[in-house]
Protein backbone atom coordinates (compact mmCIF):
# COMPACT_ATOMS: atom_id res chain seq x y z
CA UNK A 1 0.00 0.00 0.00
CA UNK A 2 0.92 3.68 -0.44
CA UNK A 3 1.19 5.12 2.69
CA UNK A 4 1.67 1.67 4.71
CA UNK A 5 2.40 1.92 8.18
CA UNK A 6 1.24 5.70 8.43
CA UNK A 7 -2.12 5.49 10.75
CA UNK A 8 -4.65 6.63 8.86
CA UNK A 9 -7.35 8.44 11.83
CA UNK A 10 -4.27 10.33 13.43
CA UNK A 11 -5.65 13.97 12.97
CA UNK A 12 -2.59 16.70 14.16
CA UNK A 13 -4.02 20.11 13.90
CA UNK A 14 -1.61 22.79 12.34
CA UNK A 15 -0.51 23.78 8.33
CA UNK A 16 3.10 23.65 8.79
CA UNK A 17 3.99 20.52 7.92
CA UNK A 18 2.31 20.60 4.78
CA UNK A 19 3.36 24.05 4.11
CA UNK A 20 7.22 22.94 4.56
CA UNK A 21 6.98 20.11 2.23
CA UNK A 22 5.31 22.05 -0.73
CA UNK A 23 7.92 24.48 -0.10
CA UNK A 24 10.50 22.06 -0.54
CA UNK A 25 9.22 20.28 -3.46
CA UNK A 26 8.81 23.55 -5.07
CA UNK A 27 5.06 24.01 -4.28
CA UNK A 28 3.92 21.73 -7.44
CA UNK A 29 0.41 23.38 -7.07
CA UNK A 30 1.24 26.21 -8.71
CA UNK A 31 1.57 24.74 -11.92
CA UNK A 32 -2.61 24.56 -12.19
CA UNK A 33 -5.20 26.52 -10.81
CA UNK A 34 -6.42 25.03 -7.63
CA UNK A 35 -9.87 24.76 -5.86
CA UNK A 36 -10.92 23.73 -2.31
CA UNK A 37 -14.33 21.80 -1.29
CA UNK A 38 -15.40 21.79 2.51
CA UNK A 39 -18.64 21.24 3.64
CA UNK A 40 -20.02 18.65 5.83
CA UNK A 41 -22.30 16.13 3.26
CA UNK A 42 -22.14 16.16 -0.78
CA UNK A 43 -18.32 17.65 -1.14
CA UNK A 44 -16.82 14.38 -2.88
CA UNK A 45 -20.32 14.38 -5.47
CA UNK A 46 -19.35 18.37 -5.56
CA UNK A 47 -15.78 17.82 -6.59
CA UNK A 48 -16.93 15.34 -9.47
CA UNK A 49 -19.48 17.51 -10.65
CA UNK A 50 -16.86 20.00 -11.14
CA UNK A 51 -14.31 17.78 -12.68
CA UNK A 52 -17.01 16.77 -14.78
CA UNK A 53 -17.88 20.08 -16.41
CA UNK A 54 -14.29 20.72 -16.78
CA UNK A 55 -12.71 17.72 -18.39
CA UNK A 56 -16.05 18.46 -21.14
CA UNK A 57 -14.89 21.67 -21.37
CA UNK A 58 -11.52 20.20 -23.12
CA UNK A 59 -9.41 20.77 -19.70
CA UNK A 60 -7.54 18.57 -17.78
CA UNK A 61 -8.70 17.87 -14.06
CA UNK A 62 -7.24 16.41 -11.10
CA UNK A 63 -9.60 15.49 -8.44
CA UNK A 64 -8.55 14.31 -4.41
CA UNK A 65 -11.56 13.14 -2.54
CA UNK A 66 -11.60 11.26 0.80
CA UNK A 67 -12.00 8.36 2.03
CA UNK A 68 -11.92 5.98 -0.17
CA UNK A 69 -14.13 2.97 -0.34
CA UNK A 70 -12.08 -0.47 -1.72
CA UNK A 71 -8.95 0.48 -2.83
CA UNK A 72 -6.68 3.98 -2.03
CA UNK A 73 -6.20 4.99 -5.66
CA UNK A 74 -9.81 5.77 -5.42
CA UNK A 75 -8.88 8.69 -3.72
CA UNK A 76 -6.71 10.42 -6.51
CA UNK A 77 -8.78 11.10 -10.21
CA UNK A 78 -7.38 12.29 -13.14
CA UNK A 79 -10.11 13.29 -15.49
CA UNK A 80 -12.36 10.99 -13.82
CA UNK A 81 -10.52 7.91 -13.90
CA UNK A 82 -9.23 6.44 -10.68
CA UNK A 83 -4.78 7.17 -10.74
CA UNK A 84 -2.88 4.25 -11.03
CA UNK A 85 -1.67 2.98 -7.31
CA UNK A 86 1.94 2.04 -8.96
CA UNK A 87 2.47 5.23 -9.94
CA UNK A 88 1.39 6.78 -6.60
CA UNK A 89 3.92 4.19 -4.86
CA UNK A 90 6.67 5.80 -7.71
CA UNK A 91 6.14 8.98 -6.65
CA UNK A 92 5.64 8.34 -2.43
CA UNK A 93 9.30 6.27 -2.71
CA UNK A 94 10.68 9.38 -4.26
CA UNK A 95 9.26 12.08 -1.87
CA UNK A 96 10.38 10.21 0.92
CA UNK A 97 14.05 11.41 0.74
CA UNK A 98 12.82 14.77 0.58
CA UNK A 99 10.20 15.29 3.16
CA UNK A 100 9.66 11.72 4.99
CA UNK A 101 11.55 13.61 7.32
CA UNK A 102 8.79 16.11 8.12
CA UNK A 103 6.69 13.74 9.73
CA UNK A 104 3.22 14.18 7.60
CA UNK A 105 -0.07 12.81 8.77
CA UNK A 106 -2.13 10.31 6.20
CA UNK A 107 -3.71 13.04 5.14
CA UNK A 108 -1.20 15.22 4.38
CA UNK A 109 0.51 12.55 2.57
CA UNK A 110 -2.53 12.57 0.60
CA UNK A 111 -2.44 16.20 -0.60
CA UNK A 112 1.13 16.09 -1.22
CA UNK A 113 0.83 13.03 -3.49
CA UNK A 114 -2.06 14.94 -5.14
CA UNK A 115 -0.34 17.89 -6.00
CA UNK A 116 2.24 16.17 -7.33
CA UNK A 117 0.46 13.94 -9.17
CA UNK A 118 -1.53 16.48 -11.07
CA UNK A 119 1.67 18.65 -11.84
CA UNK A 120 2.78 15.06 -13.18
CA UNK A 121 0.10 15.15 -15.86
CA UNK A 122 -0.51 18.47 -16.73
CA UNK A 123 -3.18 19.36 -14.95
CA UNK A 124 -4.95 22.71 -16.03
CA UNK A 125 -6.87 22.18 -12.88
CA UNK A 126 -6.46 20.73 -9.33
CA UNK A 127 -9.64 20.19 -7.23
CA UNK A 128 -9.03 19.12 -3.79
CA UNK A 129 -11.74 18.01 -1.42
CA UNK A 130 -11.09 18.69 2.52
CA UNK A 131 -10.98 16.13 4.75
CA UNK A 132 -11.82 17.63 7.98
CA UNK A 133 -13.06 20.65 8.85
CA UNK A 134 -11.33 24.02 7.05
CA UNK A 135 -8.71 26.07 9.22
CA UNK A 136 -6.18 23.12 9.92
CA UNK A 137 -6.72 20.99 6.80
CA UNK A 138 -3.88 20.22 4.89
CA UNK A 139 -5.40 21.45 1.84
CA UNK A 140 -5.82 24.87 3.49
CA UNK A 141 -1.85 24.97 3.32
CA UNK A 142 -2.80 25.17 -0.88
CA UNK A 143 -3.58 28.31 -2.34
CA UNK A 144 -6.94 27.98 -4.11
CA UNK A 145 -8.09 30.17 -6.73
CA UNK A 146 -12.41 29.71 -5.33
CA UNK A 147 -13.23 28.50 -2.29
CA UNK A 148 -16.59 25.92 -2.53
CA UNK A 149 -18.14 24.95 1.05
CA UNK A 150 -21.36 22.71 0.77
CA UNK A 151 -24.37 22.21 3.28
CA UNK A 152 -23.29 22.18 6.60
CA UNK A 153 -24.83 20.25 9.86
CA UNK A 154 -22.85 18.87 13.17
CA UNK A 155 -20.52 16.17 12.70
CA UNK A 156 -17.40 16.32 14.25
CA UNK A 157 -18.34 18.28 16.95
CA UNK A 158 -15.02 16.72 19.11
CA UNK A 159 -12.84 18.07 16.88
CA UNK A 160 -14.72 21.08 15.19
CA UNK A 161 -17.16 22.99 17.53
CA UNK A 162 -20.67 21.71 18.61
CA UNK A 163 -23.01 24.17 16.99
CA UNK A 164 -23.57 25.05 13.59
CA UNK A 165 -22.09 28.53 13.78
CA UNK A 166 -18.68 26.87 15.31
CA UNK A 167 -18.34 24.52 12.63
CA UNK A 168 -18.79 26.91 9.73
CA UNK A 169 -16.44 29.24 11.56
CA UNK A 170 -13.94 26.03 10.90
CA UNK A 171 -15.04 25.61 7.53
CA UNK A 172 -15.02 29.51 6.63
CA UNK A 173 -11.84 29.86 7.47
CA UNK A 174 -10.42 28.60 3.52
CA UNK A 175 -11.93 31.63 2.40
CA UNK A 176 -8.99 33.88 0.19
CA UNK A 177 -8.96 37.93 0.22
CA UNK A 178 -10.26 38.96 -3.19
CA UNK A 179 -11.58 35.19 -4.45
CA UNK A 180 -14.80 33.78 -4.11
CA UNK A 181 -15.98 31.82 -1.22
CA UNK A 182 -19.05 29.79 -2.81
CA UNK A 183 -21.73 28.19 -0.89
CA UNK A 184 -24.79 26.19 -1.00
CA UNK A 185 -25.17 25.90 2.98
CA UNK A 186 -27.99 27.76 4.31
CA UNK A 187 -29.80 29.50 7.55
CA UNK A 188 -27.37 30.31 10.25
CA UNK A 189 -24.04 28.50 8.35
CA UNK A 190 -24.81 30.77 5.29
CA UNK A 191 -24.81 33.81 7.84
CA UNK A 192 -21.83 32.42 9.46
CA UNK A 193 -19.61 31.81 6.58
CA UNK A 194 -20.64 35.39 5.06
CA UNK A 195 -19.18 36.73 7.99
CA UNK A 196 -16.14 34.73 7.51
CA UNK A 197 -15.74 35.76 3.64
CA UNK A 198 -16.30 39.46 5.07
CA UNK A 199 -13.82 39.45 7.32
CA UNK A 200 -11.39 37.55 5.18
CA UNK A 201 -11.91 40.03 2.31
CA UNK A 202 -13.48 37.15 0.20
CA UNK A 203 -16.22 37.60 -2.62
CA UNK A 204 -19.07 36.02 -0.64
CA UNK A 205 -21.21 34.36 -3.72
CA UNK A 206 -24.41 31.58 -2.34
CA UNK A 207 -26.12 28.69 -4.77
CA UNK A 208 -29.84 28.90 -4.06
CA UNK A 209 -31.37 27.45 -7.44
CA UNK A 210 -30.80 23.77 -7.98
CA UNK A 211 -29.94 22.56 -11.27
CA UNK A 212 -33.08 21.47 -13.17
CA UNK A 213 -32.05 18.47 -15.32
CA UNK A 214 -30.51 15.07 -14.57
CA UNK A 215 -27.86 13.70 -12.00
CA UNK A 216 -26.17 10.36 -12.67
CA UNK A 217 -25.99 10.24 -8.65
CA UNK A 218 -28.99 9.83 -6.75
CA UNK A 219 -30.81 11.74 -4.07
CA UNK A 220 -32.60 14.89 -3.40
CA UNK A 221 -29.51 17.09 -2.61
CA UNK A 222 -27.52 16.32 -5.55
CA UNK A 223 -28.85 18.90 -8.12
CA UNK A 224 -27.67 21.27 -5.36
CA UNK A 225 -24.51 19.80 -5.66
CA UNK A 226 -24.36 19.88 -8.98
CA UNK A 227 -25.60 23.62 -9.37
CA UNK A 228 -22.62 24.26 -6.80
CA UNK A 229 -20.00 22.78 -9.21
CA UNK A 230 -21.54 24.94 -12.04
CA UNK A 231 -21.19 28.33 -10.25
CA UNK A 232 -17.84 27.07 -8.94
CA UNK A 233 -16.86 26.52 -13.39
CA UNK A 234 -18.43 30.19 -13.88
CA UNK A 235 -16.02 31.89 -11.11
CA UNK A 236 -12.95 29.68 -12.73
CA UNK A 237 -14.10 31.43 -16.16
CA UNK A 238 -15.59 28.32 -17.11
CA UNK A 239 -18.48 28.70 -18.84
CA UNK A 240 -20.48 25.22 -19.58
CA UNK A 241 -23.63 25.49 -21.97
CA UNK A 242 -26.59 23.78 -20.87
CA UNK A 243 -25.96 20.85 -23.41
CA UNK A 244 -22.28 20.29 -21.55
CA UNK A 245 -23.60 20.56 -18.42
CA UNK A 246 -26.63 18.34 -18.93
CA UNK A 247 -23.76 16.04 -20.50
CA UNK A 248 -21.00 16.64 -17.30
CA UNK A 249 -23.85 15.82 -14.71
CA UNK A 250 -25.06 13.20 -16.21
CA UNK A 251 -21.95 11.01 -16.03
CA UNK A 252 -20.42 12.17 -13.34
CA UNK A 253 -19.79 9.07 -10.53
CA UNK A 254 -18.95 8.30 -7.42
CA UNK A 255 -19.24 4.76 -5.74
CA UNK A 256 -21.54 4.03 -3.01
CA UNK A 257 -23.05 7.64 -2.89
CA UNK A 258 -27.18 5.46 -3.62
CA UNK A 259 -25.39 3.38 -5.54
CA UNK A 260 -27.88 0.79 -6.51
CA UNK A 261 -27.21 -1.95 -7.42
CA UNK A 262 -29.44 -5.37 -9.70
CA UNK A 263 -32.50 -3.33 -7.76
CA UNK A 264 -31.88 -5.26 -4.79
CA UNK A 265 -28.89 -3.28 -2.40
CA UNK A 266 -28.72 -0.04 -1.84
CA UNK A 267 -25.73 1.03 -1.03
CA UNK A 268 -24.62 4.45 0.90
CA UNK A 269 -21.90 6.18 3.27
CA UNK A 270 -24.15 7.91 4.68
CA UNK A 271 -22.38 8.52 8.55
CA UNK A 272 -24.49 11.46 9.89
CA UNK A 273 -27.79 11.94 10.96
CA UNK A 274 -27.38 14.77 7.85
CA UNK A 275 -26.66 12.37 5.45
CA UNK A 276 -29.13 9.61 6.23
CA UNK A 277 -32.04 12.03 6.09
CA UNK A 278 -30.92 12.28 2.55
CA UNK A 279 -30.85 8.75 1.81
CA UNK A 280 -34.09 8.31 3.62
CA UNK A 281 -35.81 10.75 1.44
CA UNK A 282 -34.73 8.89 -1.43
CA UNK A 283 -35.97 5.39 0.25
CA UNK A 284 -39.58 6.95 0.97
CA UNK A 285 -39.39 8.27 -2.54
CA UNK A 286 -39.04 5.19 -4.41
CA UNK A 287 -41.46 2.97 -1.88
CA UNK A 288 -38.64 0.91 -0.11
CA UNK A 289 -39.65 -1.43 2.35
CA UNK A 290 -37.16 -3.65 3.16
CA UNK A 291 -34.68 -4.40 5.36
CA UNK A 292 -31.37 -2.35 6.36
CA UNK A 293 -27.79 -3.09 7.22
CA UNK A 294 -25.66 -0.32 9.63
CA UNK A 295 -22.35 -0.09 10.36
CA UNK A 296 -21.11 3.28 12.43
CA UNK A 297 -18.20 5.07 13.68
CA UNK A 298 -18.14 5.21 17.24
CA UNK A 299 -17.84 8.84 17.25
CA UNK A 300 -20.85 9.89 14.98
CA UNK A 301 -24.74 10.42 16.57
CA UNK A 302 -25.10 6.60 15.95
CA UNK A 303 -28.56 6.26 18.24
CA UNK A 304 -29.97 9.33 16.11
CA UNK A 305 -29.12 7.23 12.72
CA UNK A 306 -30.25 3.76 14.44
CA UNK A 307 -33.86 5.54 15.51
CA UNK A 308 -33.92 6.83 11.90
CA UNK A 309 -33.52 3.86 10.06
CA UNK A 310 -35.30 1.26 11.50
CA UNK A 311 -38.41 4.16 10.81
CA UNK A 312 -37.76 3.06 7.03
CA UNK A 313 -36.87 -0.60 7.38
CA UNK A 314 -38.89 -3.91 8.25
CA UNK A 315 -35.50 -5.23 10.29
CA UNK A 316 -32.40 -3.89 10.87
CA UNK A 317 -29.40 -5.75 10.89
CA UNK A 318 -26.21 -3.89 12.98
CA UNK A 319 -22.22 -4.92 13.05
CA UNK A 320 -19.37 -2.68 13.91
CA UNK A 321 -17.16 -1.56 11.20
CA UNK A 322 -13.52 -2.57 10.43
CA UNK A 323 -12.07 0.51 11.92
CA UNK A 324 -10.52 1.20 15.30
CA UNK A 325 -13.45 3.81 15.27
CA UNK A 326 -15.71 1.82 15.19
CA UNK A 327 -18.73 1.91 17.60
CA UNK A 328 -18.39 -0.95 20.21
CA UNK A 329 -20.29 -4.08 20.67
CA UNK A 330 -21.78 -3.20 24.21
CA UNK A 331 -22.82 0.07 22.30
CA UNK A 332 -24.58 -2.14 19.73
CA UNK A 333 -26.07 -4.29 21.80
CA UNK A 334 -27.72 -1.43 23.73
CA UNK A 335 -30.39 -1.61 20.28
CA UNK A 336 -31.04 -5.26 20.13
CA UNK A 337 -35.14 -6.14 20.44
CA UNK A 338 -37.18 -6.56 18.35
CA UNK A 339 -36.43 -6.04 14.79
CA UNK A 340 -33.11 -5.21 16.03
CA UNK A 341 -29.91 -7.91 15.37
CA UNK A 342 -26.65 -7.71 16.47
CA UNK A 343 -23.94 -9.20 14.14
CA UNK A 344 -20.11 -9.56 14.24
CA UNK A 345 -19.40 -7.86 11.16
CA UNK A 346 -20.99 -6.06 8.32
CA UNK A 347 -20.62 -9.17 5.99
CA UNK A 348 -22.40 -11.33 8.23
CA UNK A 349 -25.08 -8.86 8.70
CA UNK A 350 -25.74 -8.44 5.15
CA UNK A 351 -25.71 -11.94 4.09
CA UNK A 352 -28.47 -12.41 6.71
CA UNK A 353 -29.99 -9.22 5.53
CA UNK A 354 -30.29 -10.77 2.22
CA UNK A 355 -31.43 -14.45 3.39
CA UNK A 356 -34.54 -12.40 3.82
CA UNK A 357 -35.46 -12.50 0.23
CA UNK A 358 -36.03 -8.31 0.86
CA UNK A 359 -34.86 -5.39 -0.75
CA UNK A 360 -31.53 -4.39 1.28
CA UNK A 361 -29.91 -0.92 2.66
CA UNK A 362 -26.40 -0.85 3.46
CA UNK A 363 -25.37 2.10 5.29
CA UNK A 364 -23.84 4.38 8.07
CA UNK A 365 -20.26 4.62 6.69
CA UNK A 366 -17.58 4.66 4.26
CA UNK A 367 -16.19 1.24 6.09
CA UNK A 368 -19.62 -0.48 6.48
CA UNK A 369 -19.60 -0.01 2.61
CA UNK A 370 -15.90 -0.23 1.49
CA UNK A 371 -16.58 -4.33 3.65
CA UNK A 372 -19.33 -5.43 1.53
CA UNK A 373 -19.34 -3.21 -2.05
CA UNK A 374 -17.14 -5.86 -4.07
CA UNK A 375 -19.01 -8.68 -2.80
CA UNK A 376 -22.18 -7.07 -3.87
CA UNK A 377 -21.03 -6.75 -7.03
CA UNK A 378 -19.89 -9.92 -8.09
CA UNK A 379 -22.03 -12.05 -6.30
CA UNK A 380 -25.67 -13.07 -7.81
CA UNK A 381 -27.50 -12.78 -4.48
Amino acid sequence: MVLNGIPPNVWVFGLERVRRALDLLGRPEKSYRHVIVAGTNGKGSTCVYLESLLTVMGYRAGTTISPHISRFAERFRLNGKEANEAELEHIRTGLEPLVGSIGLTYFEWCVILAAVLFRNHGADFGIFEAGLGGRYDASNALDPEVCLITDISLDHTDLLGSTIDEIAREKGAIARRGRPLVTSATGQARETLRACAEEAGALFQTVDTPWDGVTLLKGEHQPMNAALALQAARALGVFPGREEAARAFATAFLPGRIEEIRGRVILDVAHNPAALAELLKYLEKIGFHGVGVLGVLGDKDFATMVDMLQGACRALYLAPVQSERSWTTAQIERFAGEGVTTCASVTEALRTALSTGEQVVVTGSFYTVGEVRETVLCSGF
